[in-house]
């Protein structure tokens, strides 16, 4: 659930959850009103507040971590792709069978992908190479149906 909160970038999902938090906001604010408590609406803020920085705080955290495996990073460089969207049509869906074993320190990994939209399916090869804040795509070969691409890299996710 988190990660498809996460799909659009985590200032979509901050934006969210803070809708989320000022809805519940206001359906504890009223009902507790209704109730007759005097300072209801105050310690409710308070309260929903303090758990919105804690989500926030927690929504960084997973994202950052996600971020630092090869497999998100892969699946998203390819499913936001212009490239690969031109050859299977859009939204691209990323299915990874396999992650390889990811070492310490430096260095460059492949990922296997499939890719599928409305306009076919192919496969597709990530080339990463591992920087100190997680990986960073150098390129991908996509080949759909037969018709193979290059892709440039240098994509580097959250900035």
């Amino acid at each position: 659930m988190i990660n498809r909160l996460l799909t659009g970038g985590l200032a979509r999902a901050i934006m969210i959850l803070g809708l989320i938090f000022f809805a519940l906001y206001g359906i504890i604010a009223v009902v507790l009103g209704k109730t007759g408590y005097g300072n209801s609406e105050a310690v409710t803020a308070a309260i929903m507040g303090y758990l919105f920085i804690v989500g926030i705080a927690a929504l960084w955290l997973y994202e950052r971590r996600r971020l630092r495996r090869p497999g998100p990073v892969a699946e998203e460089f390819l499913g936001t792709s212009r490239e690969v969207a031109e050859m299977v049509g859009a939204p691209v869906k990323v299915t990874i069978p396999s992650i390889p074993d990811v070492g310490k320190g430096a260095g460059q990994l492949t990922v296997e992908a499939f890719i599928s939209g409305p306009d076919g399916s192919g496969e597709a090869t990530v080339v990463l190479a591992r920087i100190a804040k997680g990986f960073q795509v150098l390129g991908a070969d996509l080949d759909v149906a037969g018709a193979k691409r290059s892709v440039t890299g240098g994509y580097s996710p959250g900035g």
